[in-house]
């Protein structure tokens, strides 16, 4: 947990299934998403502030059998837009790359629109580099 100000203390903390219907409400808010089913391949971060989700991100833990490494893919890394520029996703970035060394996770990747210049601007400062590549998709369901 930290404090950032005497108004709002925020934690930052693993999703529990009591967090659902504020999560829904945060996905619907910033990618008109509904979180559908709880599972237990992710990991998923919340920052909580007053017993509501302001942040969240997912850790998709995955296995390169040619390396012989885990890594691990970011997804859905998102703040309640008044909640935003207060050092939230930065704190829940910290604490994600905290559980990947527990992990034994070696690299995290993460893509980012364009549009996202404050979200480039953050990965960046967190020790993100950009790869020269393209992401594809084949849409198969």
């Amino acid at each position: 947990m930290y404090d950032r100000g005497a108004s709002m203390e925020i934690n930052i903390r693993t999703y529990k299934t009591s967090d659902k219907d504020s999560l829904n409400a945060l996905l619907k808010e910033v990618y008109n998403l509904e979180k559908r089913e709880d599972n237990n391949t992710n990991i998923e971060i919340v920052a909580v502030c007053d017993n509501q989700v302001v942040g969240y991100l997912t850790i998709n833990k995955l296995y390169d059998s040619v390396k012989n490494i885990n890594y691990a893919f970011l997804n859905y890394v998102c703040v309640r837009k008044e909640y935003r520029n207060k050092g939230i996703a930065s704190h829940m970035l910290e604490y994600s790359f905290n559980i990947c060394r527990d992990n034994n996770i070696s690299y995290i990747e993460l893509t980012s629109n364009d549009k996202r210049v404050e979200a480039q601007y953050l990965y960046r400062s967190m020790g993100f580099t950009i790869r020269e590549t393209n992401v594809f998709r084949k849409e198969i369901l």
